[in-house]
């Protein structure tokens, strides 16, 4: 199940790439068209918690349905398949092999039998320049369903066109401490005590802000919201309540910001500042947001993306 958030209601998508608005990229150029056109759109880094890799591996898939070149890695440290289609060392050679192979590849410097490391951001700027798609997790999250970035996290390429922020709805109702990493930061944002339980608003109220979800999200990313594991109805109630949440405290922000730009402009214009107070329609919103910090997120909800996936337990990282 796969369900875009649009004019507060949810619709099915077909599609992990339809939900955020990168079908039309997908089908709609030849790969050298697409990485010279609009390089940064074929850069997806994935933060969050609650299935990163899932997403990644999902979007992975269906790349490699629709004949798109796609590498999928990690600018930190992430699991991995030791199989035909991974690589485990900056070579364009043996990428391009695999591809032409497979269709599709995986990559990373191995670090254990199932854990592997980011190769070196020039490769990753080399398979780009080859028109091949990079989809890459960007932090950690320890196994847990909810995060809060700490220092130094995520960690973005800078040719990113697109975060996405994973959070699983299973975190929902139960205490900040035992669902998720980074619990001192989680309760800065939120200001709430450790012993809490976490709430839809909470998960809304992380996805905005500038040291949650949206950290390091920079003016011309775009920055998309995923609510995941939405297998009851409760779950999907809760992704509903968090997106409408969403919606309300971005139109803030941006009424927020028009007002204190037209008070810098005219501070004893009494006129700009009543037009400046006036609610916005979305439309409207995303006319007058211009960046990343203030644009209108993609929100979507999710269940059974993939198939559960262990390498230490099913045994693929061989």
């Amino acid at each position: 199940m796969l369900k875009r958030f649009e004019n507060g209601k949810w619709v099915e998508c077909s599609s992990l790439l339809e939900a955020l608005g990168l079908i039309k990229i997908a089908t709609g150029m030849s790969k050298k068209d697409s990485a010279e056109a609009d390089r940064n759109s074929c850069v997806v880094s994935i933060v969050g918690a609650g299935g990163k890799t899932t997403c990644l591996r999902r979007l992975q898939l269906e790349c490699k349905k629709l004949g798109i070149s796609a590498a999928a890695g990690t600018t930190t440290h992430i699991q991995y398949e030791r199989n035909e289609s991974f690589l485990d060392r900056p070579d364009m050679d043996a990428a391009r092999e695999i591809l032409k192979k497979t269709g599709t590849l995986w990559m990373g410097e191995p670090v254990s039998d199932w854990k592997c490391k980011a190769l070196p951001d020039l490769f990753y700027r080399e398979l780009l320049v080859d028109g091949i798609w990079l989809l890459l997790e960007a932090d950690g999250a320890r196994e847990k369903p909810v995060k809060a970035p700490r220092e130094g996290e995520p960690v973005l390429l800078p040719e990113t066109g697109l975060v996405l922020c994973v959070y699983g709805l299973d975190a929902v109702g139960q205490p900040i401490k035992e669902v998720c990493c980074r619990v001192e930061q989680v309760c800065a944002i939120l200001e709430k005590q450790e012993i809490a339980r976490l709430t839809a608003a909470d998960l809304a109220k992380l996805a905005i802000s500038p040291q949650g979800g949206r950290k390091g999200v920079q003016p011309g990313m775009r920055y998309a919201v995923l609510f995941n594991k939405a297998d009851t109805p409760e779950r999907e109630a809760a992704a509903w309540e968090a997106a409408r949440q969403i919606r309300t405290l971005e139109k803030e922000l941006i009424n927020a910001k028009y007002f204190k730009e037209t008070f810098k402009r005219n501070p004893t214009g009494e006129v700009e500042k009543s037009l400046a107070k006036k609610q916005f329609s979305d439309r409207e919103m995303r006319e007058k947001s211009g960046s990343a910090e203030w644009g209108e997120s993609v929100i979507f909800t999710a269940s059974h993306l993939m198939p559960p996936w262990n390498p230490q337990i099913t045994g693929e990282a061989k």
